[in-house]
């Protein structure tokens, strides 16, 4: 629990932080420069995109009649398997981008609409009357293998959303320095970690403070919505049709 509120109170900091410069500065000018960011950007831009904060919920309902060590070793592989494809899409994905001849404000605006309309089902379904947690007696599907959960729906899409590795993809595309990619990567191994400590404790942060997860829900909702908008905006100058 001290875990995620730390990580969510620090991202929600530095986006706030972020914020408080204009658009430009915050990117840049346009061009691949313009998603040239320092590294408390990049991990805040992580922690919205593909931090802990929208996985507790999901991650348990997956794990629902799973007991802890079969649970954790659920964790443990969907982890494993994000850590892989994250750093397969950010090398496979920029050949491609080059291939067809994709610009990054393409791409960014693409991952802009997207995180925007999935940010804005998540704030709407705060109006909807509250589902229960799952609880920790219900049975598991018997057919379906730990294995198989990992990979899907647990790291596919909960831990790594598509906008989540397409932002990957972004930045590490816009950085043509060796240094520069590692220590992006570097971010997002971090975050990944933070990922697993958050599914392996999961049900005590629910039992004690699913109040302040709640909290925590709808604050991630309205920075997402903020963000989508920023990367649209960022995105239409870089491709020269806002000014």
């Amino acid at each position: 629990m001290v875990i995620l509120i730390g990580s969510a109170f620090g991202a929600l900091a530095a986006f706030l932080q972020v914020s408080s410069t204009d658009t430009a500065g915050a990117f840049g000018s346009p061009g691949a420069h313009a998603l040239t960011m320092t590294t408390g950007k990049i991990f805040t831009y992580f922690m919205v995109m593909l931090g802990p904060m929208k996985l507790v919920g999901p991650y348990l309902k997956i794990a629902a009649g799973m007991d802890k060590a079969t649970s954790r070793k659920l964790a443990t592989r969907g982890f494993l398997i994000a850590c892989v494809a994250g750093f397969a899409a950010a090398f496979v994905g920029r050949n491609i981008l080059g291939k067809w001849g994709i610009s990054l404000g393409a791409l960014l605006l693409a991952t802009g609409l997207v995180l925007l309309l999935i940010a804005l089902q998540a704030v709407q379904s705060q109006f909807a009357p509250a589902e229960p947690h799952p609880a920790a007696e219900a049975s598991a599907p018997a057919d379906v293998s730990v294995a198989h959960l990992a990979f899907s729906p647990l790291a596919f899409p909960n831990i790594i959303p598509p906008y989540g590795s397409a932002a990957l993809i972004l930045l590490v595309t816009a950085n043509s320095d060796d240094r520069a990619v590692f220590r992006i990567l570097g971010i997002f191994l971090v975050v990944m970690v933070l990922n697993l400590l958050v599914m392996w404790f999961a049900r005590p942060i629910v039992k004690y403070g699913s109040g302040i997860l709640t909290l925590l829900g709808a604050v991630l909702g309205v920075l997402q919505v903020a963000l989508a908008v920023q990367m649209l905006l960022v995105a239409g100058r870089m491709l020269r049709v806002v000014p």
